[in-house]
């Protein structure tokens, strides 16, 4: 914080005036006293009181000038005050996009020189309904779009949804490049009503899925309950008096 400029020690205005009246007026008895033996004495004494008024009015100019200005005294002004950045909360990570079902498949890519195209349900097309716990062999059919030949050994592997019991299945046969072949995964509805979809995708023999991904939707609809037929009461034929 700043201290107040403390101001100079000044010799008061009303004696160095008295002062200079004094040196007048015995300037001015020393006139008279040289204007007996002068014949100029008059014009002496004007000049003398001229010079001690000239020299008055500049020693008060000199003293307003010496005065020292009132320095004004600096004002704190208390710092502002910090307002604490808000807390960001970070957003929560976005979850897992499934595949949609708005058609049978979707892209995953082409890895290397493998990709694949889906081509068409083969069987159970899109929400076939089919009874609880029903053994289900979905088959699809696909096209090589990639430049290497699948070998027997590439698989049709699960990706997202419903597995419904299927597991990674080998296609079982070679498909050179620009060829379709039919590919199956065998599945059992589920036991409960509803519906229910499964992703899969193709496999390479290093372990990579690749080229577009295909799926299975079905509805399972209540168990049948097995009807009677109904039975005919006999009738009795009427019989003839003797």
């Amino acid at each position: 914080m700043l201290k107040p400029l403390k101001p100079k020690p000044t010799v008061p205005r009303n004696t160095i005036l008295w002062g200079l009246v004094g040196l007048l007026v015995i300037a001015g008895i020393i006139a008279l006293i040289a204007s007996f033996n002068s014949s100029d004495g008059a014009d002496e004494v004007e000049a003398i009181y001229t010079n001690a008024a000239e020299t008055l009015a500049a020693q008060q100019l000199t003293m307003e000038a010496a005065q020292p200005t009132a320095t004004e005294t600096p004002t704190f002004t208390p710092p502002a005050t910090v307002t604490p950045f808000a807390t960001l909360t970070l957003p929560a990570a976005p979850a897992l996009v499934s595949p949609t079902t708005s058609g049978s498949s979707g892209s995953s890519g082409a890895v290397g020189c493998n990709n694949s195209a889906y081509v068409d349900d083969v069987t159970f097309p899109d929400d076939t309904v089919v009874t609880p716990g029903q053994a289900i062999t979905k088959t699809w059919k696909l096209q090589n779009t990639g430049t290497c030949e699948w070998t027997a050994t590439f698989k049709v592997s699960f990706l997202n949804g419903n597995a419904m019991g299927g597991n990674a299945t080998p296609i079982g046969i070679s498909v050179p490049p620009g060829q379709s072949a039919d590919v199956s995964v065998a599945m059992t509805a589920p036991s409960t009503p509803g519906e229910a979809t499964g992703f899969w995708i193709l496999t390479n023999d290093s372990g990579q899925n690749f080229g577009s991904w295909f799926y299975i939707r079905i509805k399972v609809g209540a168990a049948e309950t097995p009807t009677e037929a109904p039975t005919e009461e006999p009738t009795e034929e009427p019989t003839n008096a003797p």
